[in-house]
């Protein structure tokens, strides 16, 4: 046997540990004793004496290997992942894509990357599109659809257009199919997200920027007027539809008093219980953003305030669906079969890129180039030829972090890694929490 070297104990109470393992995600309890005797077995393990286990450490090595931490000594657990890393990076049996149908938005946030863009998808571009996926279809097991803006609802014609050429398409090549999409909201009302039902999307993520108060000012309408109300309504009715998810954008204007009024609206509104919450670290990635640098938190800064802020979560009772999961691959720029697609068929690798033609790495309609440094300079970072990721105790969660901070010199190293290098202890007691009130609350139902 091995032990892991991606393991974490915490004392919980005076009776139990908070044990977690980063390669398999697990998190569970352990019991004082049972953590006193996974001690005395980690010694013996190390000592090469994994043939000299009590029938209670050989109990107990069963519950550790479920969770992965421990495991077969003939494994090594970086070459193990690196395997796994490399096999997902070149998988061509799932196809992924992003299409943008229309870079125009129907709002003006302070802070978007995009700029004021308009023009949609040609037909040319779509005969494209539905030829290229054609192509790959008797390859493809899995073909995963994001559609993104720019705001797509304003182009939802062409969304149904793909989508019923990607159906017939799954319907003779028999592979699965999953759609969601990233929208402001303002236009998920009734009738659209009937129609997305329909053309199986099953999620949508919606960017609320705070209490009504906050959002109205971050987030307006071109024209000036407020979005908050508007965009709650069709919330309360997409989720009998669909998976929603509140993306909050976090910089230094939120408070944890701001926080907690957003919270209270949602909770007026019904939604405690229905709708997940995650936070977007917002960074000065490009020029077009470059004006909120000052109001943008460092990693260590973010990190610390999802803590506050999921803290709040846990008080107020609502979900918290953040968890430290393993992945095979962290971003789109690090597989071969993965691609965003903007309104002139451009290809690219990074969302950050968008709307910068320079960035691209070709054309839909054209032979893919992998040669390309558009797409060589970011898939060519390999987390497991780093030391300092090799030696991290988060690495499948991680996996280095963005590709595209990797290749900006204003990025430090520190920079680049996710929250949980900052945040893993306390988070995991929330989580654990969490874990528990739930538990609690379906007993009581």
């Amino acid at each position: 046997m091995k032990v892991s070297q991606y393991n974490y104990f915490k004392p919980w109470d005076d009776c139990h540990y908070l044990a977690y393992n980063a390669r398999s995600g697990g998190v569970a309890l352990m019991t004082r004793d049972n953590y006193n005797l996974y001690l005395d077995l980690r010694d013996k393990i190390e000592a090469g004496q994994s043939d000299n286990f009590s029938p209670a450490e050989a109990e107990l090595i069963e519950k550790l290997q479920y969770g992965s931490f421990v495991f077969p000594g003939q494994h090594d657990e970086i070459e193990e992942l690196h395997f796994n890393h490399n096999m997902a990076r070149y998988d061509k049996t799932i196809l992924n894509l992003s299409f943008a149908p229309t870079m125009a938005c129907n709002m003006a946030c302070t802070y978007c990357y995009e700029g004021i863009k308009k023009g949609r998808m040609s037909p040319e571009v779509i005969e494209h599109i539905v030829n290229f996926v054609r192509e790959r279809a008797p390859g493809t097991k899995e073909l995963d659809i994001a559609w993104f803006g720019g705001e797509p609802l304003l182009a939802m014609e062409i969304i149904e257009k793909l989508t019923d050429s990607f159906l017939d398409l799954q319907k003779q090549f028999k592979f699965s199919y999953t759609a969601m999409i990233i929208t402001n909201g303002y236009l998920l009302n009734r009738e659209n997200v009937d129609r997305l039902s329909d053309l199986k999307v099953q999620a949508a993520q919606v960017t609320l920027d705070g209490p009504a108060r906050m959002h109205n000012k971050k987030r307006p309408l071109m024209n000036g007027a407020g979005s908050f109300e508007r965009i709650i309504e069709n919330i309360k009715y997409a989720v009998e539809k669909m998976r929603i998810s509140i993306r909050v954008n976090i910089d230094k204007s939120f408070s944890p008093e701001i926080m907690a009024e957003m919270l209270q609206e949602l909770d007026r509104a019904g939604l405690r219980d229905k709708v997940g919450i995650n936070f977007g670290h917002l960074e000065a990635l490009t020029s077009t953003c470059s004006n909120i640098a000052e109001s943008c938190y460092n990693i260590a800064e973010f990190s610390k305030a999802e803590v506050a802020y999921y803290n709040l979560f846990l008080q107020s009772g609502f979900m918290i669906g953040k968890l430290p999961l393993p992945s095979q691959i962290t971003c789109i720029s690090q597989s071969v079969n993965a691609f965003l697609i903007d309104p002139e068929g451009r290809m690219f690798k990074c969302f950050a890129k968008l709307g910068d033609p320079s960035k691209a790495m070709g054309y839909i309609g054209d032979k893919i180039e992998y040669n390309n440094e558009n797409f060589t300079g970011l898939f060519r970072f390999d987390p497991f030829l780093d030391e300092d990721c090799r030696r991290c105790n988060i690495l499948p969660v991680c996996l280095g972090g963005c590709p595209e901070k990797r290749t900006n010199p204003d990025f430090g190293k520190e920079e680049c890694c996710v929250s949980w290098k900052h945040n893993l202890e306390p988070m995991l007691e929330i989580i654990a929490h969490s874990r528990q009130q739930q538990n609690a609350d379906a007993e009581r139902s």
